[in-house]
């Protein structure tokens, strides 16, 4: 019982440091000391806390210091976590205008977004926890049907149909929401005036030049170059150093 409190105690005292921080680095930004607010955001954020606030909040004091490739790491990640937030595609869209050569991703198509709008019901976990109780309700629902008497009607056998509907649709969310969140194929190019080569060599051609802030999705990969494709397209080698994953 004494273990219980005193690590309720600990995880209490936990949480109330993270917010007090957070406070004050939503008072340094007021105060118009932006790097400063955005350091004490970052540090947050490193220690495991992702909150949309925060990244929200991160991202606006990284782009009012002038880091517009954190600031745009920060909505993005924002965004993955509220996908349909108007704050964040606004601010986002605005962070954007600074890139140089910045390329618009086509929209998603209606389906597109529905889907992505379920994902977010549950993390993997619980899509994971659904598909198990969901699968034992169906397996207690068939052998009802099969090996009681009186059981067997037209509503427990729909029933059945509507779980195992519902179960496969968990289980396809639990693994597509698992996968999406281990994805680690975009990234923020954090540097500015970047020469993308035609090859992972910095003694090869230029093909393109890669702005600060841009979003680029990793195709190929080497020890020292990624491959990197825009959304127009466009497909060159730079270092992964400069790229930050999503």
């Amino acid at each position: 019982m004494t273990l219980i409190c005193l690590l309720s105690f600990t995880v209490s005292q936990a949480a109330t440091n993270q917010q007090q921080r957070f406070e004050e680095a939503n008072k340094l930004f007021n105060q118009s000391k932006y790097t400063e607010a955005a350091r004490v955001y970052q540090q947050l954020l490193d220690e495991g806390h992702t909150q949309k606030a925060l990244y929200f909040n991160a991202g606006n004091a990284w782009y009012k210091a002038g880091k517009t490739g954190q600031a745009i790491y920060c909505y993005e990640k924002a965004l993955q976590l509220s996908p349909n937030d108007g704050a964040v595609k606004h601010n986002l869209a605005i962070a954007n205008q600074k890139v140089n050569g910045f390329v618009e991703e086509l929209p998603m198509v209606f389906f597109q977004q529905w889907w992505l709008q379920l994902q977010h019901l549950h993390k993997a976990n619980g899509w994971a926890i659904g598909t198990v109780v969901l699968f034992w309700l169906l397996i207690t629902g068939i052998m009802l049907n099969t090996y009681l008497p009186g059981w067997k009607n037209k509503f427990l056998r729909w029933g059945n149909y509507v779980i195992g509907v519902l179960c496969a649709l968990y289980l396809l969310m639990s693994v597509d929401t698992y996968l999406g969140a281990n994805n680690h194929e975009a990234g923020i190019v954090m540097n500015s005036n970047i020469k993308a080569k035609t090859s992972p060599d910095e003694n090869s051609r230029d093909a393109f030049e890669v702005g600060e802030g841009m979003k680029v999705h990793i195709t190929d990969a080497t020890h020292d170059f990624c491959k990197i494709e825009l959304a127009d397209g466009k497909n060159g080698w730079i270092s992964c150093n400069y790229i930050k994953r999503l």
